[in-house]
């Protein structure tokens, strides 16, 4: 008959198939686990990541505070003539050579003329400072730099080594000089309108009481 089959092909052919399934399944197994294995040692052999910190702020109000601290001890400690000799040295390290200069100059307690130069807003208002503290004292004292006498004078004044006072009737001839300064001409022309010429204020420069204790300890120090 045509359905008819010998047994033992029937018995081979089954085991082959069963060999191939068994084969194909072996083969899948292994791929699976390799990958895996793969995947395991790729993560094994990353370092683990680091838990980032944020650094801690920097202290700042206690160490305003320390040092606040160590300033009042170091006071109970001082002395007056300690103290000044402290104020001092603050105070030279704060200045230029040119400035040393105008304090020179000024030490044998002379005074030197001063200008400040404004505009106008209206006719009976002066506005504001074209130029401020042009003083004759750059030339006294040969400054390195004339041009920046204003902003050295200004300096001084705000660390209280100079003062000024009133118009010096004595000074008249070096008024008219100072007034015919480059700077000071060029001040009154930007700042005049028209018929309104420029306000120009006369003021003398002296040393203050401050810079004359400044100098007279330098110059004990200094052996002269």
């Amino acid at each position: 008959m045509g359905n008819s089959q010998d047994p033992l092909e029937r018995v081979a052919g089954l085991a082959t198939g069963a060999a191939r399934y068994w084969l194909r399944t072996s083969i899948r197994t292994q791929e699976y686990l390799m990958g895996w294995l793969d995947d395991d040692s790729d993560k094994s052999a990353a370092p683990p990541d680091r838990p980032t910190s944020t650094p801690p702020a920097a202290p700042q109000t206690d160490a305003l505070g320390s040092k606040m601290r160590e300033l009042l001890d170091r006071a109970l400690d001082n002395s007056t003539s300690s103290s000044q000799v402290e104020l001092f040295h603050h105070i030279l390290d704060q200045l230029v050579a040119d400035e040393a200069r105008i304090i020179s100059a000024l030490s044998d307690g002379s005074s030197s003329p001063l200008v400040t130069v404004h505009d106008w807003v209206r006719r009976a208002a002066p506005g504001r400072a074209v130029l401020e503290n042009a003083s004759l004292i750059g030339r006294t004292a040969n400054v390195a730099l004339p041009a920046m006498v204003p902003t050295y004078v200004s300096h001084l004044l705000s660390l209280g080594l100079v003062e000024i006072g009133p118009e010096d009737p004595d000074l008249k001839d070096d008024y008219e000089v100072l007034l015919a300064e480059t700077a000071v001409l060029d001040a009154i022309k930007r700042a005049s309108r028209g018929p309104l010429v420029a306000k120009v204020d006369k003021f003398s420069l002296s040393l203050s009481g401050l810079g004359k204790s400044l100098w007279e300890a330098t110059m004990q120090q200094g052996g002269t």
